[in-house]
């Protein structure tokens, strides 16, 4: 990504977006259309778009080779009028339905309107903005998937920000997230609730009659409700919790299976955002149910990064494709696998490869640097990956010196709650003790996180020095359940864990 950012100035930018916007077809425009945009609008905002390629094609003068295949593109410009970065939005169902060029999360789509407004509306995407601007009406987006940050909210310092973020539970937690982040920076910040059965800015003025009054009247609505209750009541999330509720009397969780259906229904659905820590003694299996957990999440298509201190990824790559082929983790550790059934097992592995990022902890590598690979992640894939860590005792960060530090327990969990928090996304830690009765987690540690699991395994009672574990996992804390215990049984010769037989 580095690389790309070196390649382009902005005049570069610039002359793409003249070529794209010469590429601007019948479909695209569309497109626009149905989602209620006009042409003078794609206009303004000096819209492109690249027609879908097949095959093999070099890179033509001006263009990107394909980059950004079957969408339209939309400049991103900066405080001073210069293009910083493209977004294209695929106009079909092709993934990611984001695409950023540079990955500059920093500006706003539409950010020159911030410095002739005292108002302005935040929305979620670049379709609502859009649709404002046809009004009249002052409004800015994030311009891909990318989360808020304290550097967006520093940026509308001394505004008043009406927040309407889309009518689900993700977008009104999100806007209590960022409502509360903008306290103390922004002049005033009101929260836009959308009328029932609406999905976002956008939906409303293509489906909706007289739009423009109506978004007036919400915001009116907002500053209202603001002055009889200056501080955020409850009342703005009943339609929160009862959403969640209705989805979860129908079964509908929501949270990410981890290929335990024990677990996950003991976690209420799986995994859903937040931070677990699972606890185990050392040299008891917690690092390979770990990588068997990461690899049937990233079986299911959801991206997972995996990042070690414990292990080389050629030590974790060995332990899953052990799995694969029934083999003890110690025999592809040793060479001794036939290549043939190597090649098997990379060809099954494949489908998961494809979703699962490794990265090795070493000395050098920190929080700061884990952050900013997921952020290029969340770019790429447009949306946030599962995140593995092992083992809590190792995790470094870098002060404001930039001095690494070791093993500061509550300021690690700490960052990791937030980024849990601001990727909306689950993250599971492990860490290794000598003993679970006598813990030596820093008690702030098991007070920030939303889930503790004990890890304990023991041999097999039977006469025939059996190779089978038998592992408890117990939920000694669940924020989204109730406090039980998943058993579970471990193959050392088939490296693979199962559900308990008993």
């Amino acid at each position: 990504m580095a690389e790309i950012t070196k390649r382009f100035s902005w005049e570069d930018l610039d002359q793409l977006v003249e070529q794209y916007s010469k590429q601007m077809i019948l479909e695209a425009y569309a497109y626009l259309n149905a989602r209620g945009i006009k042409k003078q609008t794609a206009e303004d905002f000096r819209l492109g778009y690249e027609k879908a390629k097949i095959g093999f094609h070099a890179n033509g003068k001006g263009t990107l080779g394909g980059y950004f295949s079957n969408r339209i593109i939309f400049p991103i410009i900066d405080a001073d009028g210069k293009t910083v970065d493209l977004v294209g939005r695929a106009i079909d169902n092709r993934e990611p339905k984001y695409r950023s060029l540079l990955g500059r999360n920093d500006t706003f789509f539409n950010h020159p309107i911030i410095a002739s407004t005292e108002d302005v509306i935040l929305v979620r995407n670049v379709f609502d903005v859009m649709s404002l601007a046809q009004e009249r009406l002052p409004a800015i987006s994030l311009p891909d998937t990318s989360p808020f940050r304290d550097t967006h909210a520093q940026q509308l310092t001394g505004k008043r920000v009406f927040i309407c973020y889309p009518n689900d539970e993700p977008g009104h937690r999100e806007s209590l997230r960022i409502a509360q982040m903008l306290e103390g920076v922004a002049s005033d910040v009101f929260i836009v609730q959308l009328p029932e059965g609406v999905r976002d800015v956008n939906d409303m003025f293509v489906r909706g009659k007289d739009p423009h009054d109506l978004m007036t009247d919400l915001l009116n609505e907002a500053v209202s409700e603001n002055l009889k209750m200056p501080v955020l009541s409850d009342a703005r999330s009943l339609s929160v919790f009862t959403e969640e509720y209705m989805k979860r009397q129908k079964g509908l969780f929501g949270g990410i299976a981890t290929g335990f259906p024990e677990l996950d229904a003991k976690l209420t659905g799986g995994l859903h955002p937040g931070l677990y820590l699972l606890m185990g003694n050392i040299s008891t299996g917690k690092s390979m149910l770990l990588r068997q957990m990461a690899d049937q999440i990233a079986g299911k298509g959801v991206p997972v990064v995996y990042v070690s201190w414990e292990m080389t990824a050629y030590e974790l790559w060995c332990r899953s494709m052990a799995r694969l082929l029934h083999v003890e983790p110690s025999d592809m550790l040793s060479g001794k696998v036939e290549m043939e059934k190597i090649t098997q097992a990379t060809q099954a592995y494949g489908e998961v490869a494809k979703h699962m990022m490794t990265i090795e902890g070493t000395l050098g590598v920190t929080l700061q640097d884990i952050e900013e690979t997921i952020q290029r992640i969340i770019q790429a894939n447009g949306k946030a990956p599962v995140i593995i860590i092992d083992d809590l005792f190792r995790i470094n960060q870098r002060d404001n010196q930039g001095n690494i530090v070791h093993n500061n327990q509550a300021m690690n969990v700490y960052q990791l709650h937030q980024w849990s928090k601001q990727f909306s996304t689950p993250i599971v830690i492990s860490a290794s003790i000598k003993d679970l009765n006598q813990s030596e987690i820093h008690p702030l540690v098991e007070v920030a996180v939303d889930t503790i699991i004990h890890f304990e395994a023991k041999q097999k009672d039977d006469t025939n020095k059996s190779q089978v574990d038998e592992i408890s996992l117990n939920l000694v804390k669940n924020r989204n359940g109730t406090n039980n215990s998943v058993k579970l049984q471990f193959d050392k010769q088939k490296a693979e864990f199962f559900a308990s037989q008993e």
